[in-house]
């Protein structure tokens, strides 16, 4: 895995690894140990669900990383590598899957699929309009949404009453709730938005609760507090990063939110709001989710007033409970169907079928000729890179040198 922090992708494997063991399939769980943050963490998931984490330093080079690698599929005697995201690919693919001696298998849940992500193993993606552009891959390609465990995710079996206390909010508030990493890089953005956009309602019985952390934290606490200012009321809360968010999902009325967050949400039965990276919502319902399932609950898009577009969509919903109610069941609904832990897993357990079954030498050869490429593409970098140094090195003796000569004349 890319990372050791709590993250969507990284839950999403430690699901993964909990429900295939019933087929079968045991799974020891690898990250690089640089990613680990103070608090909560990946370990907090995997022990909850019974599933090994162990940690690797993060190799300086692809050569370091195939053998780092190599080296943790033979101490745990991995039958089969599975990489999520796609900067571990050529590792597993020099490393533990060298000559195609272990079926690789990669998930890819960005948006974009790399060109030079190997493209005779079994790639899995979870978005829908991936799996219909890459439909003619040689190795072949699966949709497999990020998964959402409908059991335990349930307004039903959790209540986030006692959080909500604990935050000093006024349990009678409305709340709208966003689960997200604090990151500059695709989720602050939205996340800004949110804040002003709550900050500006005449409504002052609405909370925002944000939980997550991440490189843009300081900033949107900041901005939340000089909106809490201006409003004279604590209302917009940040409240950190949560191993377990499932009690903030289950206290929300409306939850704003993309990707995995987003499915999560509609397991809770709750209206969402679907966030896009630039400044971009819209409301989840029955006309809008088949097109935003498949983006997979996420838009590059951007509008010239994002914060005057949630504002306009918050007020309808939050003065209308039996909307939110009938929103919430069809949400829910559409969670049982279209991304339960349980039906992604037998899609998952039968992936890994078909690689041990159909992955060898032949397919591992089929992609030397993109590795051909790569280095091609590398050493004509290095040489152009070396070209340039040499010129400034050049211009800068031949300035030296005049500079001398000039000083001789004067």
């Amino acid at each position: 895995m890319n990372s050791l922090a709590l993250g969507g992708t990284q839950i999403n494997a430690v699901d993964f690894a909990s429900e295939v063991a019933a087929y079968g399939y045991e799974s020891v769980l690898v990250g690089p140990l640089d990613t680990l943050p103070d608090g909560p963490s990946l370990f907090d998931v995997a022990r909850e669900r019974g599933v090994q984490l162990k940690t690797f330093d993060r190799p300086r080079s692809t050569v370091a990383g195939a053998h780092s690698l190599a080296a943790l599929a033979k101490e745990h005697q991995a039958d089969l590598v599975h990489v999520y995201g796609s900067w571990t690919s050529r590792p597993a693919w020099w490393g533990p899957c060298l000559m195609g001696r272990r079926p690789l298998v990669l998930t890819v849940y960005e948006m974009a699929v790399d060109s030079m992500t190997p493209r005779n193993t079994e790639l899995i993606v979870g978005t829908k309009y991936l799996e219909e552009e890459l439909v003619a891959r040689p190795g072949g390609v699966r949709l497999i949404s990020p998964p959402v465990d409908t059991r335990r995710d349930d307004s039903h079996v959790v209540s986030g009453s006692a959080w909500v206390k604990s935050l000093g909010l006024d349990p009678e508030n409305l709340r709208i709730v966003m689960v997200t990493r604090l990151d500059e890089e695709m989720k602050a953005t939205a996340v800004s938005h949110a804040i002003r956009a709550v900050g500006g309602l005449a409504n002052t019985k609405v909370d925002l609760i944000i939980v997550g952390t991440g490189d843009a934290e300081i900033r949107l606490r900041g901005l939340a507090d000089q909106v809490n200012a201006s409003r004279r009321r604590h209302g917009i809360v940040l409240a950190g990063p949560m191993s377990d968010p499932r009690c903030a999902y289950a206290a929300a009325d409306v939850v704003i939110g993309m990707g995995g967050s987003a499915a999560r949400s509609l397991s809770f039965g709750k209206p969402l709001i679907v966030a896009g990276v630039a400044g971009w919502f819209r409301m989840f319902t029955p006309d809008s989710s088949a097109e935003l399932f498949r983006n997979s609950f996420w838009s590059p898009d951007s509008t010239p007033d994002p914060v005057g577009d949630l504002r306009r969509i918050l007020l309808p919903i939050l003065a209308d409970s039996e909307k939110r109610s009938l929103l919430g069941r069809y949400g829910r609904e559409f969670a049982q169907l279209n991304f339960g832990l349980p039906a992604m897993a037998k899609r998952l357990v039968d992936t890994y079928d078909l690689a041990i079954s159909g992955y060898g030498f032949k397919a591992w050869s089929r992609d030397m000729p993109l590795e051909l490429r790569r280095l091609h593409l590398r050493i004509r970098g290095l040489a152009a890179s070396l070209i340039r140094n040499r010129r400034t090195t050049d211009r800068s003796a031949a300035s030296a040198f005049c500079n001398q000569e000039m000083e001789k004349t004067s």
